[in-house]
């Protein structure tokens, strides 16, 4: 039988940022992650989908239970808690509701930012990911494309595309509530990669002048900066260039704290007075949390831009439900391909047996009625093809539209018993 589907995951509605940055894989990481999990034997499809607000798992299994044992042990100790500790947390889907839950990832409805840019080429690169790796099979095949082609959609005829919701726009409306106009204020980003530049690019739309680019790499700071008409500065003058900056952008995919409080504090001596917004939009965080106690300083991390997403981004029942409705029509095609295919087999084996049972009771007649002719001989092989398709008839049409009552693991594990099936 075709293989049951199985999400295990964490995402900001329930888990905090403490936790996330605990159990956040950066690209580089993912292939030895999935190798991990592969090691059990269980999990032989998979996909990781690890991003500042969610680290979620999928598969495609015949044993949801054993794999969902895998999984959470691999987190547990990725996190460094008990397993009461992560039941808090994690939320476990299957069949239906995994695909439909990935669907409303990919569309941006299960985001911080209701309706996000970002997202969709993050599933689209975690899918890719696995595929180069031989992690993904038919199934997930299936279910990752269908979201991805869903999530375009939703863009497109939803009309959320249009609505400029993301990560960046947030910020500009932070930097906007404490200071106003930008047009004199100069914002230092710490990070070179996807990140920061929407960012850049959202604070140049909003009239921002002077963008300063840091990255330990400092070529990939200065092909930034070129795009962006800014300047790139090296990471190792970093506390220099902090004294400069009204607006400070970490987002970084480093392991540790980048921006320590002694660097900020330094940086205050020489700009008294002045107030200094620090956006922290890094999983785990590039900002230590001490620089919130600093006079002056506004830390922001990117949970709590919760409240600036609610205030200054909301989505509106109307574009959600078209969503919802282009999401449901897609589900309803994922479904149908998924039955066929958990069936298949199952019919298959039911078939097979039927006429290995029809052969040996037709060719035990045909040896007791003596010498026939081949057109009697192919009266009685046709006569008992026909018992067996007549017979199977029902049964079949049954297993292809089961009751929408009934589980379909359950009901099809019925039909096995029933009938004798391995």
């Amino acid at each position: 039988m075709a293989g049951d589907l199985l999400l295990v995951g964490v995402n900001h509605k329930k888990a905090g940022l403490h936790i996330r940055e605990r159990l956040v894989f950066h690209t580089e990481a993912v292939p030895a992650a999935l190798s991990s999990l592969s090691e059990t034997g269980i999990l032989s499809e998979l996909v990781l989908l690890s991003t500042c607000n969610r680290t979620e798992i999928y598969t495609s299994t015949n044993n949801c239970s054993e794999a969902e044992t895998a999984i959470r042990g691999f987190l547990t100790c990725r996190a460094g808690l008990s397993p009461d500790e992560l039941d808090e947390i994690l939320y476990v889907l299957t069949g239906s509701e995994a695909a439909r839950h990935l669907f409303l990832v990919t569309c941006g409805l299960d985001s911080l930012v209701p309706g996000e840019n970002e997202i969709q080429g993050q599933v689209r690169d975690a899918f890719c990911q696995a595929q180069s790796v031989g992690k993904v099979g038919a199934v997930l095949s299936y279910m990752f494309r269908s979201a991805i082609t869903v999530g375009k959609r939703v863009r497109t005829e939803a009309e959320i595309g249009d609505l400029g919701h993301s990560l960046a726009s947030v910020v500009v409306q932070s930097a906007k509530e404490l200071f106003g106009p930008l047009e004199t204020k100069t914002a230092l980003l710490i990070g070179a990669g996807k990140i920061s530049s929407s960012t850049a690019r959202a604070l140049k739309v909003a009239g921002l002048k002077w963008i300063l680019l840091a990255n330990r790499t400092f070529e990939h700071a200065q092909k930034l900066a070129a795009t962006l008409d800014g300047n790139a500065v090296h990471f190792d003058q970093l506390d220099e260039h902090l004294k400069q900056a009204d607006i400070v952008i970490c987002s970084t995919g480093a392991p540790h704290i980048v921006l320590h409080q002694e660097a900020v504090v330094k940086a205050l001596s020489a700009r008294p007075n002045l107030p200094l917004l620090v956006i922290d939009l890094a999983v785990p965080r590039d900002v230590d949390p001490a620089v919130a106690s600093l006079p002056g300083v506004c830390l922001v991390d990117i949970d709590g831009l919760q409240g600036m997403v609610e205030k200054y981004q909301p989505l509106t029942a109307y574009a959600r439900q078209k969503a919802e409705n282009l999401i449901d029509v897609e589900l309803e095609r994922f479904e149908k391909w998924w039955l066929t295919r958990r069936q298949a087999p199952l019919i298959q084996a039911l078939m097979e047996k039927a006429d290995q049972i029809a052969a040996r009771q037709t060719d035990r007649t045909i040896r007791r009625l003596g010498d026939l002719t081949p057109e009697q001989r192919s009266s009685v092989e046709a006569m008992g093809r026909a018992i067996v398709s007549q017979l199977l008839h029902d049964p079949i049409s049954k297993l292809k539209d089961p009751p929408d009552e009934i589980e379909l693991g359950e009901y099809m594990k019925y039909i096995e018993d029933l009938f004798g099936l391995s």
